[in-house]
């Protein structure tokens, strides 16, 4: 299966589109609201991640995922 650099890219803005600032994620509240399957979902994530947009950290529940 070949990464589709450009769905990986529209689910990355798909996902900052819908998180609110100030709000902490964990993944399976990411797949809820955006719908977005959990392999694209991590890829999406982890693009946001490289770019400085969301941050990921270790809330006392599990990883966490936040609007920088």
């Amino acid at each position: 299966m070949a990464l589709d650099k450009i769905k990986i890219k529209k689910n990355a803005e798909s996902i900052i589109g819908l998180m609110k600032t100030g709000y902490q994620y964990s993944l399976s509240k990411l797949e809820e609201i955006t719908r977005i399957g959990t392999t694209e979902l991590c890829l999406a994530l982890l693009v946001l991640i490289q770019e400085n947009r969301v941050e990921q950290y270790q809330g006392e529940d599990g990883i966490r995922y936040a609007i920088r």
